[in-house]
C-alpha cells in the first residue's frame, strides 16, 4: 500500500497472521491506539492464509502501512517477508494474538535502544492474560529466580513483542526459516552474541500473550517441534563440550514438564532427519560469545 521508497520512519511493526482474524484485528486495533498521532511509524501485515481474501483492510487505519500476501501457510520464518519491506530503523515483531499493554510502548522501545549504542534487540515481559503473571517458560534467562519486573541484559528473548535495530537485521541477516513453529528467536539469539550485540529484556514494555488457539497445532504437536527445534538449534550453536549434556537433559526436562505425553524419540528421529537432509551444519558460538552469555549470568550449557 505504501510504496518502498517513501519517506524515512522511525519504527515498522511487522505482524504475521494466520488463521485468527478476530484475534488479529484485536491486536492492530491495539496497536493503532499505541502509535496514536505519530507519523513516523508504519505497520506491514504478513497474511500467511493461503487464501483469496485481502485483508488489507485490517490495517487500513495506519498512514503508512504495507500489506504483503503469501500464497502459503510460512509459520513464523514469515516474519522475514515483513521485514524485507520495512523502512523503520527500528523493527518491531509483534505476534497477531498479542496486546501492547502501555500506550508509550513504543517510546521505551526507543529510549532503551538510545541508551545503549550496543543492544541489538530489545524484549518485552510476556503477560499471560488468564494468569496476569510471567510464565517461566517466557522468561528469557536460564536463572528463572531473576526477578521479572527489572530490565537485564540477556542472552534470549520471547518472540511474541520484540525490537531489533533494522541496521543489525540486515547485517546479522533474516530470522531462521527451518523452523516453523517455536524456538526460532533462541536460534537467533546465538546468532546476535555470537555477532557481538548484547539483547535487554525490558519489563517496563508489557505484552499480553493470549495464545489464540487459532492455526495452532495440538499441544502434544508443538511440544514436540519445539522439543525438536532445540535439538536443532543446540546441534548448530552450542560448543562441543555441552551439545550431549544439554540433549540429554534438556530432553528429559521437556518430557516431565509433559507428564510424559510427548515422544522425545520421535522428536530425536526428526532432529536426526532434519540433519540429514537439510544439511544443517555445526556453527558454535566463540569464546566472546560465551563470556558475554556468563556474564548476563547465564548457564552456557542450558
Amino acid at each position: 500500500m505504501t510504496p518502498q521508497d517513501g519517506p524515512p520512519l522511525s519504527i515498522t511493526i511487522v505482524m504475521v497472521t494466520y488463521a485468527r482474524d478476530e484475534m488479529a484485528q484485536k491486536a492492530i486495533n491495539r496497536v493503532r491506539e499505541v502509535v496514536g498521532e505519530r507519523d513516523d511509524v508504519e505497520f506491514v501485515l504478513v497474511d500467511n492464509n493461503p487464501d483469496e481474501r485481502d485483508r488489507g483492510a485490517f490495517i487500513a487505519a495506519f498512514p503508512h502501512r504495507q500489506y504483503v500476501k503469501n500464497k502459503v501457510n510460512k509459520g513464523v520464518s514469515a516474519r522475514s517477508d515483513g521485514a524485507a519491506v520495512a523502512r523503520g530503523d527500528l523493527i518491531i515483531f509483534l505476534d497477531d494474538d498479542a496486546l501492547l499493554e502501555r500506550d508509550d510502548s513504543l517510546s521505551i522501545y526507543e529510549a532503551s535502544f538510545a541508551a545503549d549504542p550496543r543492544l541489538a534487540i530489545v524484549g518485552a515481559r510476556h503477560i499471560d492474560h488468564v494468569t496476569g503473571v510471567t510464565p517461566r517458560e517466557a522468561f528469557p534467562h536460564t536463572d528463572k529466580s531473576l526477578p521479572q519486573d527489572k530490565p537485564f541484559k540477556t542472552f534470549r528473548f520471547q518472540g511474541n513483542a520484540f525490537a531489533i535495530r533494522k541496521s543489525v537485521y540486515q547485517a546479522v541477516g533474516p530470522l531462521p526459516s527451518e523452523y516453523f513453529y517455536g524456538l526460532e528467536e533462541i536460534d537467533y539469539a546465538y546468532r546476535i552474541v555470537d555477532a557481538g550485540h548484547h539483547i535487554l529484556y525490558q519489563p517496563e514494555i508489557r505484552v499480553v500473550e493470549y495464545n489464540d488457539p487459532g492455526g495452532r497445532a495440538t499441544k502434544k504437536h508443538v511440544e514436540e517441534m519445539r522439543l525438536t527445534n532445540k535439538l536443532i538449534i543446540t546441534y548448530k550453536y552450542m560448543p562441543a563440550i555441552y551439545v550431549p549434556m544439554n540433549m540429554v537433559l534438556f530432553s528429559a526436562y521437556v518430557f516431565m514438564l509433559n507428564k510424559g505425553k510427548i515422544n522425545v524419540f520421535k522428536s530425536f528421529g526428526d532432529f536426526v532427519s532434519a540433519v540429514r537432509t537439510r544439511g544443517i551444519a555445526r556453527a558454535p558460538i566463540g569464546r566472546e560469545a560465551v563470556n558475554y552469555i556468563r556474564e548476563c549470568g547465564g548457564t552456557v550449557w542450558r
